[in-house]
């Protein structure tokens, strides 16, 4: 049966393995949506998964997230049988608006707190990797 756990475990293959996740975070877990995200067949030309960080990971992250982040430059593995792990670029720093995100976050969606992001790309510039340590999140967005 397909469940998120599965999804997860799929998934995480796309991940450096310095980026510890504990899930992926679904809006419905919905069996149709979750089958066309595992099997490469269905899966779309664009999207993206939101994964849940590990306490682990937030630990390493709280003193210096971008040296934590700068040898995370290659998936641990690669999409389908023979697929080879993707390779990232060097990790970068964005701020973004409190409001991109979760009201929860801020309280309201006028929230003027800004969110540090971490990111980087794939080589071949088809997907981006994004972590945001105070939502304790990250995402893997690709556009093939």
């Amino acid at each position: 049966m397909i469940n998120a756990q599965t999804l997860h475990r799929r998934a995480v293959r796309v991940l450096p393995e310095v980026i510890k996740t504990s899930g992926v975070l679904l809006e419905t877990p919905e069996h149709s949506k979750l089958a066309a995200m595992l099997f490469p067949f269905r899966r779309r030309s664009n999207g993206a998964v939101l994964f849940r960080l590990s306490r682990e990971m937030l630990a390493a992250m709280s003193n210096d997230p971008l040296a934590c982040l700068s040898e995370a430059t290659r998936a641990r593995g690669g999409i389908g049988l023979r697929g080879e792990p993707f390779v990232y670029r060097q990790w970068r720093i964005a701020r973004i608006p409190g409001n991109w995100f979760a009201k929860a976050s801020c309280g309201d969606e006028n929230c003027e707190r800004a969110l540090l992001a971490y990111f980087t790309t794939r080589i071949d510039g088809k997907a981006s990797l994004v972590v945001i340590p105070d939502e304790k999140t990250a995402a893997y967005v690709w556009r093939d």
